[in-house]
């Protein structure tokens, strides 16, 4: 009897000496290819990971892709960069709300030699035009992320804006590559005319470019235009909707956004830089208004071009 009473207090010992761990929460985390890509996320997701006993599995796709998951309840929480489609997907009852984290700009990279002169244009879409005129011409090629992503969304934008049909481009010159920043920029660098000189061009968010540029992948890739209001890129969050897709962790996707956009998270992604210092995002946490163009300009001239000039 003695026996079995120490047998069990010893079975109680043991159990209370073994701490109780909570089992870790999953949120799923749709997002653009560019925050993985340039590092951002691996920098700032082991804070939240910690703070909310949870694992965070990341899917980096296109912005659209990303979107498409979050419509088909397969993601919590997205964090891409297409405000037009963003708007969208939120008043279509997809996501509950959409709040802005930070941004960058986008970038026209091409060769160093600039076949197409777009260094001597004054706002982007002149460059574009350059870039079909001299493709029509056999002496340049652009290669398009062609997967509906953000970066694609507002390639597509400036081609119409200036008054070109995309639909009406020769495969000869024009890639739609259907891949994401990194392969698109590696796959423009590959491109040779018939002399083996660099003639590719595309455009690409200024976080990946750094990013793939420091690596030594891209060396035959500069930054050829930048600087236009209109190569603006916004980045926000958003939760997917409970009411359409009960399963979704929607506690934990808006303690995500609650804590990207904290004053502490901010400053982590704003102090966020590449090898070479470049400051590859900019924080702007709040109600999901886009800038106004002039603040954009200002942007633009004041603070990019400062640090591309840096």
């Amino acid at each position: 009897m003695i026996a079995a009473i120490v047998a069990i207090a010893v079975v109680v010992m043991l159990v209370v000496a073994i701490p109780f761990v909570l089992p870790k929460q999953r949120l799923v985390l749709a997002t653009t290819t560019s925050t993985q890509d340039s590092g951002l996320l691996d920098f700032i997701l082991p804070d939240f990971e910690r703070k909310h006993n949870c694992i965070v599995d990341v899917i980096a796709v296109g912005s659209g892709q990303a979107m498409e998951l979050g419509k088909n309840g397969d993601a919590d929480v997205l964090m891409v960069h297409s405000p037009a489609s963003e708007k969208q997907f939120v008043q279509d009852g997809y996501g509950t709300s959409r709040t802005l984290v930070c941004y960058n700009q986008f970038v026209i990279v091409g060769a160093p030699s600039d076949p197409a002169g777009l260094s001597e244009t004054h706002n982007a879409t002149d460059a574009f035009t350059r870039i079909c005129e001299n493709g029509t011409l056999g002496n340049v090629v652009f290669v398009s992320r062609g997967d509906g992503s953000g970066t694609h969304t507002k390639e597509k934008a400036l081609w119409a804006k200036a008054g070109l049909d995309v639909s009406t481009f020769s495969s000869d010159w024009y890639i739609s590559a259907g891949q994401g920043m990194g392969a698109v920029l590696d796959i423009t660098e590959q491109q040779m005319d018939a002399d083996q000189q660099s003639n590719g061009y595309t455009i690409a968010d200024e976080a990946t470019y750094y990013t793939r540029k420091e690596t030594g992948i891209i060396p035959n890739l500069d930054i050829v235009f930048s600087g236009d209001p209109l190569l603006f890129n916004q980045y926000s969050v958003i939760p997917v909707d409970p009411e359409r897709w009960p399963h979704v962790n929607h506690t934990l996707a808006s303690d995500f956004v609650e804590w990207i956009t904290s004053e502490d998270i901010q400053e982590m992604i704003g102090n966020y830089t590449d090898a070479y210092g470049h400051k590859l995002f900019v924080p702007n946490a709040g109600p999901g208004v886009s800038l106004s163009m002039e603040r954009q300009a200002a942007y633009v001239k004041n603070d990019v071009v400062a640090r591309l000039e840096g």
